[in-house]
């Protein structure tokens, strides 16, 4: 079972990683807005998806007027070529692509309903650039399209086409359907692409970021550990942020990327996790495993450079705390969100709730009140004895007190072992 000070340590490690990886999505959304990843991913997924390696019926496909109004600029497949940086390595698919600087224009993405419909129309009529008089202009029919499909010179897109086809029931509305079915579960090859990069850009960030910043998750783990106060920071910070709706840096754009990962850097500060970088200057007493003058500051526990220690093993040890930092980063800002919340949720439920005390009831006398009136009720007749009553003494007088007699018992008994006086 979570006790309450494992939770907020929790809840403070998922608070970190969620600012984080909002720094580093950010970054990697002011990337993609310049090398334009999902751009490229996309009209390498559609030559793949069309067994069009040269990029000719692609290049079709871009022009036609259901394709072209989601971007401006020109589709041209003769500046198609491989990668630069997987092209020396052996054994790595040599795929072509569009150069980052020719690609910038190209849509990122390309609803299915548009690519169903644009297809069928390149098939039925041919190219929407090419006007010629031998290109029919009557409604598409499913016996037409059969006919020009067997005519394709793709032997993968033709049986493609004629078994979609063949299942259709001579209903064209169906035939676009499966279309947009066959476009979705091939984009889902072109989105692993897209994630693992995504994922290893990530990292990279993850690891540059958390040696800038010197974001040691092992050290701010026990620092949480062992610090009610920095833990009640971090808890309350996290609150405000499970309060959200969304992670800042979902936001798409190099712009919104860029002013998420600036807000997330501002709160990470403003919590004040024990993280950064302590000068030590040059001096023969610094450390001899500074870098120019700078050492991580969990290595010193005071402010002067005397007091730093910078061994092998304490460098180890920041270096893994930087590479789970970038792991924890890979796994990305709604992750850690999500997690955030579900913390929050288990925190509220499990805390200790203080107890009131129980409130006085309505019934019960006040104590500053008055005594409530005595109403007295006439006694019983008294009950006849063998002793005789003593005759009641005279108003205004204290009745006499018996004698006392200590060594009297009852009448006709004596206590032979009693010591007389």
């Amino acid at each position: 079972m979570f006790n309450s000070e494992t939770l907020e340590v929790a809840i403070g490690m998922a608070f970190l990683f969620l600012l984080m990886s909002l720094i580093c999505t950010g970054i990697k959304e002011w990337i993609e807005g310049i090398f334009k990843w999902r751009a490229m991913d996309l009209e390498r997924g559609l030559r793949t998806l069309l067994d069009d390696e040269a990029g000719k019926l692609t290049a079709y496909l871009y022009a036609h007027p259901m394709v072209s109004s989601l971007y401006q600029g020109r589709y041209d497949p003769a500046h198609l070529a491989p990668n630069w940086l997987t092209n020396w390595i052996p054994g790595v698919s040599h795929a072509k692509q569009m150069p980052w600087s020719l690609r910038r224009n190209l849509p990122s993405y390309i609803p299915a309903g548009h690519f169903a419909t644009a297809l069928i129309d390149l098939v039925a009529r041919g190219p929407a650039d090419v006007d010629s008089e031998a290109a029919p202009h009557g409604p598409i029919t499913i016996a037409q399209l059969r006919e020009r499909a067997a005519a394709l010179q793709s032997p993968f897109l033709r049986r493609t086409l004629l078994t979609a086809i063949d299942h259709c029931d001579g209903d064209l509305k169906q035939l676009t359907t499966q279309l947009q079915t066959w476009f979705d579960g091939s984009m889902d090859r072109a989105s692993g692409w897209y994630k693992r990069r995504t994922q290893t850009v990530l990292f990279v960030l993850g690891i540059g970021a958390a040696a800038v910043l010197n974001v040691d998750a092992l050290y701010v783990m026990g620092r949480l550990t062992a610090d009610k106060t920095l833990r009640e920071t971090v808890v309350a910070a996290a609150a405000r942020q499970e309060a959200a709706s969304a992670p800042a840096a979902t936001a798409s754009g190099p712009a919104a990327g860029l002013a998420a990962a600036k807000r997330a850097r501002e709160e990470l500060e403003n919590v004040g996790m024990p993280l950064g970088w302590r000068e030590v200057g040059h001096a023969a007493s610094a450390p001899t495993s500074s870098l120019r003058g700078y050492v991580p500051m969990q290595m010193c526990q005071l402010d002067v450079a005397q007091d730093c220690q910078a061994s092998h093993y304490s460098v180890l040890r920041v270096v893994l705390g930087w590479l789970v930092t970038a792991f924890a980063v890979m796994l990305g800002a709604p992750f850690w969100f999500d997690l955030l919340n579900k913390f929050m949720v288990i925190r509220s439920t499990v805390k200790p709730r203080e107890k009131s005390r129980e409130e006085g009831s309505e019934d019960r006398a006040d104590p500053n009140a008055a005594p409530p009136s005595v109403t007295l009720v006439a006694a019983p007749p008294a009950v006849s004895t063998d002793v005789p009553t003593p005759p009641a003494p005279p108003t205004g007088t204290a009745p006499p007190l018996p004698a006392f007699v200590p060594h009297t018992w009852r009448d006709g008994v004596t206590n032979p072992q009693e010591i007389a006086l």
